[in-house]
């Protein structure tokens, strides 16, 4: 019978314990970008969220890949922030200072979201893409 009840509580430890662990998901994303300072600038922008637990961006694809605890972030959160250091993405255009802000050598060919951006939008800011 004792062995039973703890066999009964060991189930039900790794039961509740595997349910309540962080989700961890990976995603990749499109994020505009030049140079070696621009990886470096990227990576760290994603992983300003302490929820992000990894976050690497390739310079010759041009793709941002991060895997980040689902149940305390996502990936507007992640994007939002690596828009905010300057680099446009997928999810959102970086503000026109913030992209002036970047050295020459980082200043990407910015793509026209023109159509993917609110008729309202202010370019002074991070802006959502459709």
């Amino acid at each position: 019978m004792n062995t039973i009840i703890k066999s009964g509580i060991l189930f039900l430890s790794i039961f509740l314990f595997s349910n309540f662990s962080a989700q961890t998901k990976s995603i990749k994303a499109k994020v505009e970008g030049n140079c070696g300072m621009c990886k470096e600038r990227i990576e760290a922008a994603a992983k300003f969220d302490k929820n992000v637990k990894s976050a690497v961006w390739s310079m010759n694809k041009k793709v941002l890949t991060v895997s980040y605890d689902a149940a305390k972030t996502d990936k507007k959160a992640v994007l939002k922030s690596v828009a905010e250091a300057g680099h446009d993405n997928e999810m959102f255009r970086a503000s026109d200072k913030s992209y002036d802000d970047l050295d020459a050598c980082c200043q990407y060919d910015r793509p026209d979201n023109s159509k993917k951006l609110a008729k309202n939008a202010d370019k002074k800011q991070v802006c959502e893409l459709k």
